[in-house]
């Protein structure tokens, strides 16, 4: 009997073992993140990013790099996965790398608190295209460089 009851143990525990990365795992959440499409072998060692470092993320891609999203903001680095198994990573930021876009997804929280993002949409982030748009609602029509670019001409 007490064989029996140790053996009994043995199983519970070894399910509670087996079980516990997918009570882990948890349900993600819908985001809308936006930041820079980066890549991690060029911008944590060498501090590389940005237009200038484009056509060397393209290279890295190539390699297989696994591309991030870096929300500068908030001082917060996704690593980022595709929406379904089988599917490329880095497919829908390809067009982006080393640029601004706003990404539409599901947060997970892996352990060790890092933040996977499954993408489901990219778009070009409106910050970029027209930086100082959100400080000054007019100046799509007129430059950044003014200094009041909604002041009337003279």
């Amino acid at each position: 009997m007490n064989a029996m009851c140790r053996v009994a143990l043995l199983v519970v525990l070894a399910l509670a073992v087996l079980a516990a990365p997918v009570w882990a795992q948890g349900k993600g959440k819908p985001v809308t993140v936006t930041g820079r499409v980066v890549d991690n072998v060029c911008i944590w060692p060498a501090g590389l990013k940005g237009e200038s470092h484009r056509e060397c993320a393209i290279g890295c891609d190539k390699a297989g790099v696994r591309m991030a999203l870096l929300d500068e903001k908030a001082n917060v680095l996704y690593t980022v996965m595709a929406d379904a198994p089988f599917k490329d990573p880095n497919a829908p930021l390809r067009e982006h790398f080393e640029r601004m876009v706003t990404v539409k997804g599901t947060l997970y929280t892996a352990p060790g608190g890092q933040r996977i993002l499954a993408i489901q949409e990219v778009k070009t982030a409106q910050a970029a295209t027209q930086p100082c748009a959100a400080k000054q609602p007019c100046a799509a029509k007129q430059p950044c460089a003014a200094k009041q670019p909604c002041a009337p001409k003279k």
